[in-house]
């Protein structure tokens, strides 16, 4: 099957110094056996191809090859995701089980959270029999997105001149990726915004926090957005992305805060900031053409990559099954884009929220994400405290 346009562009984007894959690590009860996962994950193969496939000549081949390796200790999980991710040897998906947790690894060529969520849902459900392994290989399907008819590249809430990158201690940049993670009991929300939009709220204040030096910093989120025609079905790529910033007061409440993102997202939603551009005739150059024609768009001033990327999920936005009550902690590994220094990322499930800090050892310091998380966890408390 040949690959889709945001596959290919995932797949040429990356590199290095810029790996374009993400990691699921959940904490299980009962776990089940190395022999019962194997079989779960054949049969998520089976239901979906393309995570069973290597890339040639711009095509997902099928190689039905499956990795699931078996360590102990957690640097077994940061040597896992530091190993280099090459999709014409290898298939996008792999996996590493230690005593009570089990990694996920997922290049984003093929797949984006929520195919994540959907590939991990049936192989756990199979492997703790709450399904019967799918034995036949299903065709491939394009996945269908939702097109718009307005469309447009710059929010009207976007700042002058784009806005300020992550603050950082370092300049060099390692390719490798290390995380912090913090969990709390899911926060009652108020009326007028989602809890996606407080948590969203919170990380722009956490950010401007960190960065307002001398000046008022110009802070501004990447935020990945299901574009699906089928909210919750379809494996691939169906994600486009958009911005929300940090020009409200700083001095206004939090209820104020949260309800200035929720006009934004609502505003760059209809307006269609995130509608993925039309670019069949580039996509048929070649990848040595290709290539770098992407990164180096990518890399342009006028584009705006904002100072951090903030995505949140729930389980139970994903149709993932019975089996996930077997799952007690979920911390997922971001991927990070060359000009952007930290990953948010945000999972909510059994009542409670996950929120993991991923970064280049390089470029931010143990000191300075320690400082992080705490003024993250300082902002969750007041965000407590007010909506209580």
């Amino acid at each position: 099957m040949r690959m889709p346009l945001l596959d290919r562009a995932f797949y040429l984007l990356d590199s290095a110094h810029s790996p374009q894959d993400f990691t699921l690590i959940f904490d299980l009860r009962k776990q089940p056996e190395r022999d019962r996962l194997y079989a779960g994950a054949r049969s998520a193969m089976n239901r979906f191809p393309v995570s069973a496939c290597s890339v040639a000549k711009g095509a997902w081949m099928w190689r039905g090859h499956f990795k699931l390796t078996v360590a102990e200790g957690s640097e077994a999980i940061e040597r896992f995701i530091d190993e280099p991710f090459d999709l014409r040897r290898e298939p996008p998906v792999k996996q590493l089980l230690l005593p009570g947790r089990l990694a996920t690894r997922f290049h984003h060529a093929a797949a984006d959270g929520l195919s994540a969520a959907l590939w991990l849902g049936h192989q756990l459900n199979v492997a703790y029999g709450f399904e019967r392994g799918q034995t036949e290989r299903s065709g491939f399907d394009q996945l269908a997105l939702r097109g718009s008819s307005q469309s447009i590249t710059r929010s009207r809430f976007a700042f002058a001149g784009g806005s300020d990158p992550l603050r950082t201690s370092h300049p060099q940049r390692s390719g490798l990726r290390r995380w912090s993670t913090i969990c709390f009991p899911s926060i009652r929300r108020s009326r007028g915004f989602t809890y996606h939009d407080l948590l969203a709220t919170c990380t722009l204040d956490v950010l401007r926090l960190w960065n307002d030096c001398s000046h008022e910093a110009k802070i501004g989120l990447w935020v990945p957005m299901n574009v699906r025609r089928e909210m919750r079905e379809g494996f691939g790529n169906g994600t486009s992305r958009i911005r929300v910033y940090a020009n409200y007061d700083r001095r206004a409440s939090l209820h104020e805060k949260c309800r200035a993102v929720r006009e934004q997202v609502a505003w760059t939603t209809k307006h269609g900031e995130w509608v993925v551009p039309e670019l069949s005739r580039l996509m048929r150059l070649p990848d040595a053409i290709l290539r770098p024609l992407l990164r180096n768009y990518l890399k342009r001033p006028k584009v705006d990559m904002v100072t951090g990327v903030f995505t949140h999920a729930s389980t139970g936005l994903a149709n993932a099954g019975a089996a996930f009550r077997h799952v007690e902690r979920i911390e997922c590994v971001g991927l990070l884009h060359q000009r952007q220094n930290l990953a948010i990322n945000a999972v909510t499930h059994s009542g409670h929220t996950w929120l993991t800090l991923t970064y280049d050892p390089a470029r931010l310091t143990s000191t300075d994400i320690k400082q992080l998380t705490q003024l993250f966890s300082q902002q969750i408390a007041q965000a407590r405290r007010e909506l209580s």
